[in-house]
């Protein structure tokens, strides 16, 4: 146990800081043989904005308005959300954004090589992503920290603002869901993988 010291920094500080913009990627899978691999969402722009909401609420017991109880707290929800703005245009980024369809366009619309996409009424199982992940920099170590969000559904839509010595970016707002097995076994459906830094005292007194 250390002793108080009016500053919270240590020497081993500077090992423990989340740096950087950070990445995103779709369907996302690990073995020991190949480590963790991944479908880059597209480039970024501003950095990766992670979100993990816990809300929590007291139980009404008569006589105990007043203060918080210990023991007498219940968690109400957890919604877990990423959210980026991709500059890297493609089809397959834009159809995320609405849910909805891509094909290719017929050559009475719109010229040959035209993808065309349009929107849908109703949302299929298709259009949850099996994983999205932010993959982002742990200033002491040489292996990244990946926050995990499961059957990730893009929310945000498309909003698009052209201007001149700038480039169009389309906010995606990844939202976790749990499926009907991470529901029945009380799981939430997001996880945070932190690796290990260069640092020998860790968990030491």
């Amino acid at each position: 146990m250390a002793k108080l010291a009016t500053t919270g920094y240590t020497a081993d500080t500077s090992k423990h800081y989340w740096i950087d913009a950070g990445v995103i990627y779709t369907d996302v899978t690990y073995t020991e043989a190949t480590g963790f691999e991944g479908n880059p969402a597209g480039a970024t722009s501003d950095g990766v904005e992670l979100n993990i909401e816990m809300k929590y609420r007291d139980v009404e017991v008569d006589g105990t308005g007043w203060t918080p109880v210990k023991g007498n707290k219940v968690l109400s929800s957890a919604i877990a959300t990423a959210k980026a703005n991709i500059k890297e245009l493609t089809a397959e980024t834009v159809r995320q954004a609405l849910n909805g369809a891509k094909e290719a366009a017929k050559t009475t619309e719109a010229p040959e090589g035209y993808t065309k996409i349009t929107g849908k009424r109703q949302i299929s199982d298709g259009d949850y992503l099996k994983n999205v992940a932010i993959v982002g920099k742990i200033s002491g170590s040489t292996q990244p920290i990946i926050v995990i969000l499961d059957n990730a559904l893009v929310t945000s839509g498309v909003s698009a603002k052209t201007k001149d010595d700038d480039e169009v970016v389309i906010e995606q707002e990844y939202t976790a869901h749990a499926s009907y097995e991470q529901l029945v076994a009380q799981e939430f459906p997001w996880r945070i993988y932190l690796p290990p830094v260069d640092i020998d005292t860790v968990g030491t007194d």
